[in-house]
């Protein structure tokens, strides 16, 4: 039996309804979780089926984003910029990361046409990042690593009075472990230790465990990295 089932759909800009594929919530495992989020599945991965495309228009967003309605500037504003340049691609039928990796990048043009929130980007970003590494292309996702931790902090110092105090957490433990990532210590161990202190931590015991296990790590790579560097300049 098939992980997955067709649910239906309506484009917000040339009304062409379709189906798309999604995975089934019974049929979910997870076979191990990374510390930037990034999930693995013995099943289906539903993250490759995050985004909504309309194989008519080139319409693309992340699903809820998709169902949400949209005004009449930015219907005009997609038809001019994606959908002019669009030629007919299906991605609603079962996807593997390739393809996962090609709807990701039309929604991510849409939302720059858009001019979406940064932690909008940043969670495209961060996503591509997760893709290129299951391909082991390396380079690609140290840039899009670098695209979210560039677009969360940007939401962070901008659109952070949204009310939204655990979501806030997130964002600055994942700015911690996106610097670690890219070998940045110094700066992830202030963010991690910003997440272990923050005044909801206490409610995320999963977060706030995350960041004292990461913030241990980058103490001990920093400190490696400065007897290396001290050590050469000897």
């Amino acid at each position: 039996m098939s992980d997955l089932f067709d649910r239906k759909y309506t484009c917000g800009i040339c009304g062409n309804q379709f189906t798309s594929k999604q995975v089934k919530t019974s049929a979910l495992r997870v076979k191990s979780r990374e510390r930037d989020f990034h999930a693995y599945y013995n099943s289906e991965s539903p993250i490759y089926y995050g985004v909504i495309c309309c194989p008519n228009c080139g319409y693309a967003k992340f699903e809820r984003d998709f169902k949400m309605p949209i005004s009449s500037a930015d219907v005009q504003l997609v038809k001019s910029v994606i959908s002019s340049n669009w030629r007919y691609q299906d991605f609603c039928n079962q996807r593997d990361v390739k393809t996962a990796l090609r709807v990701h990048m039309v929604a991510l043009a849409n939302y720059k046409v858009l001019k979406v929130s940064a932690y909008v980007l940043g969670k495209l970003y961060l996503r591509l990042a997760w893709f290129y590494r299951e391909e082991a292309q390396h380079e690609e996702e140290l840039k899009y690593l670098k695209l979210a931790l560039d677009a969360f902090v940007q939401g962070f110092e901008t659109e952070k009075d949204n009310g939204n105090d655990e979501g806030e957490l997130e964002t600055i433990y994942i700015v911690g472990e996106l610097n670690r990532r890219i070998g940045n210590y110094q700066e992830a161990i202030k963010w991690f230790s910003s997440a272990v202190n923050h005044e909801l931590a206490y409610k995320n015991r999963m977060i706030k465990n995350y960041a004292r296990d990461q913030w241990a790590l980058c103490a001990e790579a920093y400190k490696m990295e400065k007897n290396k560097s001290n050590s050469q300049g000897a």
